[in-house]
């Protein structure tokens, strides 16, 4: 219920934060070219441990909701996140993009995704789910506005 509450939000979310169409709107080719191309960047800084660069892939007000459901907003709070992320031993992320969808200046996808991260017993494991992503075009270019991934839970957690 919660999830389906969470997908409701972000879909109105996307709505509200996108210009009303217009004829510059994107096409569907063009914003799976970007949402491909900010999961490679993504992917990239993950294997870098570059959080800096990993924060850059955000809008300046972008919000990931972390997977243990904490809400991360803004840059310097995306940094801080995603350097702890590193500290623990997360490593080895890889994302797919499944589909996307056009809203105005912008839209949202689904991706797949892989990362290990170290389990409640302190091993490491493999952790793999679903995120929603909002992207918006920016007059730098291309960022993700929304993420929130879905991580099935797991036995060691």
């Amino acid at each position: 219920m919660n999830r389906l509450l969470t997908l409701g939000l972000l879909a109105l979310l996307a709505g509200a934060s996108v210009p009303p169409a217009s004829a510059t709107d994107v096409t569907e080719a063009e914003l799976m070219q970007a949402a491909t191309a900010l999961a490679q960047q993504y992917d990239a800084n993950y294997a870098a441990r570059n959080p800096g660069g990993l924060a850059a892939l955000y809008a300046a007000d972008g919000i990931l909701v972390a997977p243990s459901g904490s809400i991360v907003r803004g840059r310097q709070a995306l940094t801080n996140y995603y350097t702890n992320r590193f500290a623990s031993g997360a490593r080895g992320h890889a994302i797919k993009v499944v589909e996307t969808h056009v809203q105005g200046n912008g839209g949202y996808g689904f991706t797949q995704f892989r990362v290990t991260v170290p389990g409640a017993n302190g091993k490491l494991r493999e952790e793999h789910g679903s995120i929603v992503v909002v992207y918006r075009r920016d007059a730098d270019g291309w960022h993700m506005r929304l993420v929130e991934p879905s991580v099935p839970e797991s036995v060691d957690q």
